[in-house]
């Protein structure tokens, strides 16, 4: 099959994921073409596909992007009938650079200058010392290390003993940040990232759910 000469409007770039965010385009917010409910946090340590690579890799600094839709990391702003953008004249920076036919101005901004929750926020915000709390409390652990681990029948065990108290101290936090006020799940997802339990599941991890808790297998 002859190589791409120029964008097809495929849809493929569009489908793997929404892209990092970047500061400028922290006028989007400001304009109200993007809200917070449209944004997911990507915590250090975290696994994430980096642009124009074909496994995930650990995050090293924390980014923001935008949300996926029906339980995939399509992108909620991707028109799939159309196969357009429905955000097109007010998208992020990335997007305006991606260029599956010449990857290099899109290589050259990745993972440099990339926008953050903590960027996002007023100083005076209160949701700001519950996401430091919550950092310091359940750090997102090192996913990389976890795989790595998790293929050694001598570690696994231990491991998952280890994170079980992890996975339900971070689901009770946000549980109990939710009950004090209106906070929908895409609004968590914002101020706290994904829970963890869900990013251990492409590793292989099994969730079992009781009346109490969650327990991994």
């Amino acid at each position: 099959m002859a190589e791409k000469q120029a964008c097809d409007r495929c849809g493929s770039c569009c489908r793997q994921g929404g892209p990092a965010l970047h500061r400028s385009d922290i006028t989007l917010l400001h304009c109200g073409r993007l809200h917070r409910h449209h944004l997911v946090t990507i915590r250090k340590g975290e696994l994430a596909l980096q642009p124009f690579a074909d496994k995930p890799t650990p995050v090293t600094d924390e980014f923001l992007k935008l949300q996926g839709r029906q339980g995939s990391w399509c992108c909620l702003f991707y028109d799939e009938p159309a196969r357009a953008c429905t955000i097109y004249e007010q998208r992020p920076v990335a997007c305006g650079l991606f260029d599956c036919t010449a990857p290099e101005p899109m290589l050259a901004i990745a993972g440099r200058d990339l926008l953050t929750r903590y960027d996002c926020l007023d100083a005076d915000d209160p949701m700001a010392e519950l996401m430091h709390r919550h950092d310091l409390q359940f750090p997102c652990p090192d996913m990389a290390t976890i795989a790595e681990e998790l293929s050694s029948p001598a570690k696994r065990k231990a491991l998952l003993a280890e994170l079980c108290p992890q996975v339900n101290g971070d689901l009770a936090f946000r549980r109990q940040v939710a009950a004090r006020g209106e906070l929908s799940v895409a609004a968590e997802l914002f101020y706290f990232g994904r829970p963890l339990f869900q990013l251990l599941l492409p590793l292989g991890i099994e969730i079992r759910e009781t009346d109490t808790s969650l327990h991994l297998q």
